[in-house]
C-alpha cells in the first residue's frame, strides 16, 4: 500500500499544475514594467504615446504603468508631457556604477580575441583622478611566446596604444597636465614630443584606434580601441600585444576591426548610447 501511495505522490509531483491566469497576468505585467524601464533609460524624453508605439502596448496600459513608476520615483515627467528616468533609477545606477565589474564583463571578450588571433589581449582601465592607467586583466594565447602582463600597476597615459586611446578622449586641460609630467617612454627613455603626441591623439579620435611600436615593450606592436560608459566617457580600452615578427604576417584591418567590435560591445553593456563600431 505504501508503494502505491508513494507512486501516487511521485506522479503528483511530476505533473506540476499549470500556471493560473493570475500568474500569467502578473508575469506579463512584470515584463511590461521592465521593458518600459529600459525605454525610459534608452529613450528619455518620449511621450506616453511614443512609448506605447515603441513597446507595442495599449496607450492606457503605458499610462497606468507610468503612474505606478512615478509614484515610486522610477519615472518622472519632463517637458511637454514627456517622460524620463526617475531619481530612484539614478540612485541605483550610481551605486551599481561604482561597483562596475569591468573584468567580468571583459573576460569573455578577451578570451575570444586571444583564441581567434593567438595573441595576448589586455583590458586597460583609466584612473582619471590620477591621470594614470593600469592593466586590469589579460587573455593569454596557447602560443608558448606570451607576455607577462603586470596588473594593477599605475602607468603613464603618454606611451602605448592602450594608454593613448584613453588620453585622446580626455579634456585638453587633462591632456596638458599629463604632458607636463614629462614621463619618459619605458623602452627608449624618450621625453614626450608635444607635436607628435598631439598628432597621434587627433588621429586616434578620427580613426577610433591606435597602433604603436615598441612604446612599452621592445620589439612589440600595441593595438588598442577605447570603450565608454553610459555617459559617453572613456573608461578603458581593449588591446593586443603582438611581437613585431608576427605582426608582419597578420592583417592589420582584421585585428583592428575585431578590437573595435569588442570595444563597442563592451560600451553597449555599459550603456553607451552610440558605441563606435566598424561596419
Amino acid at each position: 500500500m505504501k508503494e502505491v501511495e508513494d507512486g501516487k505522490t511521485a506522479s503528483t509531483r511530476a505533473a506540476a499544475p499549470p500556471a493560473t491566469q493570475q500568474q500569467l497576468k502578473e508575469t506579463g505585467t512584470v515584463k511590461r514594467v521592465l521593458l518600459l524601464l529600459r525605454s525610459l533609460v534608452d529613450y528619455p524624453g518620449e511621450s506616453a504615446q511614443s512609448l506605447a508605439q515603441r513597446l507595442n502596448l495599449p496607450r492606457s496600459s503605458v499610462h497606468r504603468l507610468l503612474a505606478t513608476l512615478r509614484e515610486n520615483d522610477f519615472a518622472q515627467n519632463e517637458d511637454n508631457g514627456t517622460f524620463g528616468p526617475g531619481l530612484e533609477l539614478f540612485r541605483m545606477a550610481g551605486k551599481l556604477g561604482a561597483r562596475m565589474p569591468y573584468r567580468k564583463l571583459a573576460g569573455p571578450l578577451l578570451r575570444k580575441l586571444s583564441e581567434r588571433f593567438h595573441e595576448t589581449s589586455i583590458l586597460t582601465l583609466l584612473e582619471r583622478r590620477q591621470l594614470k592607467m593600469f592593466h586590469a586583466a589579460s587573455g593569454s594565447p596557447d602560443d608558448p611566446m606570451r607576455y607577462d602582463i603586470q596588473l594593477n600597476r599605475p602607468e603613464s597615459l603618454l606611451w602605448g596604444s592602450t594608454a593613448r586611446v584613453l588620453l585622446a578622449h580626455l579634456s585638453e586641460a587633462e591632456i596638458g597636465q599629463a604632458l607636463a609630467r614629462q614621463e619618459r617612454s619605458p623602452v627608449q627613455g624618450l621625453l614626450p614630443d608635444p607635436d607628435e603626441l598631439g598628432a597621434a591623439l587627433r588621429g586616434i579620435r578620427e580613426r577610433g584606434y591606435e597602433i604603436t611600436h615598441s612604446h612599452r615593450t621592445p620589439n612589440t606592436v600595441g593595438v588598442a580601441a577605447p570603450f565608454f560608459d553610459g555617459d559617453g566617457r572613456v573608461v578603458g580600452s581593449l588591446g593586443f600585444l603582438i611581437p613585431e615578427f608576427r605582426w608582419a604576417g597578420v592583417d592589420p584591418d582584421e585585428v583592428v576591426a575585431a578590437l573595435r567590435q569588442a570595444a563597442a560591445s563592451l560600451s553597449r553593456q555599459l550603456g553607451c548610447p552610440e558605441p563606435d563600431e566598424p561596419a
